[in-house]
């Protein structure tokens, strides 16, 4: 009796510390949700693997880059992140990470690559604004130039 308590509680034993380890099993991937594109000419940044938002810094650029990132009428963004890039046959593009983004308005998220591990000058990707940043497009009137 005893002897089948004690494999009871050893059976119990191993079958938790089984389940609780998550990086032994393993999710299936699932398929990516539908993203939007914007069509216009031109404008991949942050959109495509070839052209990712280089934010630097590792985690902590990509939270500040996300703290800022509006939708056109400051509206906040909802992200998640997908995972690593898997893009592309040779891997050259494993050190991005992708993210769904959203904000109140948009049909459907868009997937946005980010390189944490290289910083760039920041601007918002097509249909995004970056809240504290003013437009480094070209100026609108001679006013707006400023001369260093």
């Amino acid at each position: 009796m005893v002897s089948l308590r004690i494999a009871c509680v050893g059976l119990l034993a191993l079958s938790a510390c089984s389940s609780s380890s998550p990086s032994v099993v393993r999710a299936p991937r699932q398929e990516a949700a539908p993203v939007a594109t914007f069509p216009d000419e031109g404008g991949t940044y942050g959109y495509r693997a070839e052209d990712p938002v280089r934010v630097g810094w590792g985690n902590p650029g990509i939270l500040a880059f996300f703290e800022l990132l509006r939708g056109p009428q400051g509206q906040r963004v909802a992200w998640k992140r997908l995972g690593p890039c898997d893009e592309g046959p040779s891997r050259e593009y494993a050190d991005l990470v992708m993210f769904e983004v959203s904000y109140d308005g948009l049909g459907l998220p868009v997937r946005m690559y980010l390189d944490p591990n290289h910083g760039a000058s920041i601007r918002a990707p097509r249909g995004f604004t970056i809240e504290g940043l003013s437009s480094r497009d070209t100026p609108q009137t001679p006013e707006d130039v400023i001369e260093l």
